[in-house]
C-alpha cells in the first residue's frame, strides 16, 4: 500500500504551497496568515497546558490501562470474533441486496414485480382460505 507521492514530500509541498499564498497581499494571504497565527497560537496553548498539568503522559497511561481490559475482555469474551461475524454478516447481506437491485435494474425490473404479485397472490389464497 505505498502512496504515490510519499508522505515527506507531500507534507513540504503543502508547507510550500501555503507559504507561497501566505505572502500575497489580499484576502486570500490575510486568511492564510490568520490560520497560521491561529495554530500557532493552539500550539503554544496546548504546549503550556501540558507542561502545567502532563496531560499527555496522564492520557497514556490511562490508555494502556483500557487497552488491557479491553484485551483481557476480547481474549474472554471474543467481542473481536464477534464484532468481525456480525460486520461480515451486514456486508454480505448489504452486497446481496445491492445483486439483487442491480439484477432487477438490468432485467427491467420483472423480478421484483414477479415477488410482489406473488406475495399479493398468497395474500388472496389465505384469505380464501379463512
Amino acid at each position: 500500500n505505498m502512496p504515490l507521492i510519499p508522505t515527506w514530500m507531500g507534507s513540504a509541498g503543502g508547507a510550500v504551497a501555503f507559504a507561497v499564498f501566505g505572502l500575497g497581499k489580499n484576502a486570500r494571504g490575510d486568511l492564510m496568515r490568520t490560520m497560521g497565527m491561529r495554530v500557532v497560537a493552539l500550539t503554544s496553548e496546548a504546549m503550556r497546558i501540558n507542561s502545567d498539568l502532563r496531560i499527555a503522559s496522564k492520557v497514556m497511561v490511562v490508555s494502556g490501562k483500557v487497552f488491557d481490559k479491553i484485551m483481557i475482555l476480547d481474549r474472554k469474551h471474543r467481542i473481536k470474533d464477534r464484532l468481525v461475524r456480525g460486520a461480515t454478516m451486514a456486508y454480505d447481506m448489504a452486497s446481496r441486496t445491492f445483486t439483487t437491485v442491480q439484477n432487477d435494474i438490468q432485467q427491467g425490473g420483472s423480478s421484483s414485480s414477479d415477488r410482489y404479485s406473488r406475495g399479493k397472490n398468497d395474500d388472496e389464497r389465505r384469505r380464501s382460505r379463512s
